[in-house]
């Protein structure tokens, strides 16, 4: 238990004060980022000759997250089958979407390498047109870049951002 000290309220405030102050040293001071995912997005109005829409070489660790696909015309009744391939040094994976819907959105949890491969196929690539894809892709940790700031810092850095950005709105 902690006793205050001090005869008048002044005294007392001065004291409360000088306990905080030995508090705060103890406190951790830095500050966390979060990351979020990087939307990537891209459309097609037919694909190629082998139903490919899209090859990207990805350069960092990470995870390809939720796909949203949108299609602006099925030509026959039969659904359309989207297939996620990742090609790696060491190994491959894949995914498939099969929709008949002009919206589909999907939750896939892709783990790829840096260096992989992502591949995008339409199968039946004679049966759709306009095809709109997005995807979110979170980098991993190790690929990301970390700094520490002490709290202190990071107020420093905003204020001199507001700063930049107050200045030039004159």
């Amino acid at each position: 238990m902690i006793t205050i000290k001090g005869k008048t309220p002044d005294e007392k405030i001065a004291h409360i004060e000088k306990i905080l102050n030995r508090m705060s040293r103890k406190l951790h001071k830095t500050v966390v980022g979060v990351i979020p995912p990087i939307p990537v997005m891209f459309q097609v109005e037919e694909p190629n000759a082998n139903g490919e829409i899209l090859s990207v070489l990805l350069p960092a660790a990470g995870t390809i997250k939720d796909v949203a696909v949108f299609v602006r015309e099925f030509k026959d009744k039969d659904p359309v089958t989207f297939k996620a391939s990742i090609d790696g040094l060491v190994f491959g994976t894949s995914a498939a979407i099969s929709t008949r819907k002009n919206l589909t959105i999907q939750t896939l949890n892709l783990a790829v390498s840096a260096g992989d491969r992502l591949r995008l196929v339409v199968e039946g690539e004679d049966k759709v047109s306009g095809i709109w894809i997005a995807f979110l892709y979170q980098i991993g940790i190790t690929s990301s870049e970390q700094k520490k700031f002490l709290i202190s810092e990071f107020i420093q850095i905003t204020d001199g951002e507001k700063e930049e950005i107050n200045g030039s709105e004159e």
